[in-house]
């Protein structure tokens, strides 16, 4: 499906919501789009031509994402339809797949399923650790966004409905940190780099004492 825009587009009124934003802001400098600012949920109204959200776990009403002219846009850490849902970094390692995918999609009422717009895929290195994923999240969200705003500046949004097997992936919790101290840290290594060492660290228990390990990837040719 194209959508035609009707006014220049890089005057289009935007709205840019979630935590993760201010990574939307770069690449609309660069593409040279003037109107926009970040907002909350409470904010979206009919004066807006299209809301983009990153970094967002409420769930928003489909009266709320139908409110801009264009509707709300939101990015989403797989190749949709495939890993709907939650952790989809962490569950990108922990199913051995060699890249993960940033999609950029429309919000409708379903669990990421609306049309997708744009798909960006990263690679995944052995060594790539929680914290460095998360900085290939910025990356993968910038690049994906800027061709997705190359495309608007011609004036119009591609949509495509999402086909394939879809997919969805729980949430992960606390006690998914919990190693299985009968295998090596070799065999455990995915199991360790998807734990945040800040917030979820990986552990295991001695003696019924918890133990925390927290990790780093160095260099020793340095």
């Amino acid at each position: 499906m194209i959508t035609n825009i009707n006014k220049n587009p890089k005057k289009l009124k935007i709205g840019l919501l979630g935590f993760r934003s201010n990574y939307l802001i770069n690449p609309l400098h660069m593409m040279g789009f003037i109107n926009f600012k970040s907002i909350e949920i409470d904010d979206i109204d009919e004066s807006y031509d299209l809301v983009v959200e990153t970094g967002v776990y409420n769930i928003i009403s489909n009266e709320v994402l139908n409110k801009p002219k264009y509707g709300t846009i939101g990015f989403h850490e797989s190749p949709l339809p495939e890993g709907r849902g939650h952790a989809p970094i962490q569950w990108a390692i922990l199913n051995k797949k060699n890249n993960f995918t940033i999609t950029l999609y429309k919000l409708d009422n379903g669990v990421d399923t609306g049309n997708i717009i744009y798909q960006y895929n990263i690679p995944i290195d052995n060594i790539d650790t929680y914290e460095k994923m998360e900085e290939k999240r910025k990356i993968g969200i910038e690049n994906c966004f800027t061709e997705f705003l190359k495309e608007l500046s011609l004036g119009v949004i591609v949509e495509r409905e999402q086909t394939g097997k879809s997919s969805y992936h729980k949430k992960r919790n606390p006690e998914d940190s919990l190693l299985d101290d009968s295998k090596s840290l070799i065999d455990l290594w995915d199991n360790i780099r998807v734990c945040d060492n800040k917030n979820y660290p990986a552990h295991f228990f001695v003696d019924g004492r918890k133990v925390i390990l927290r990790y780093e990837v160095v260099d020793d040719n340095k």
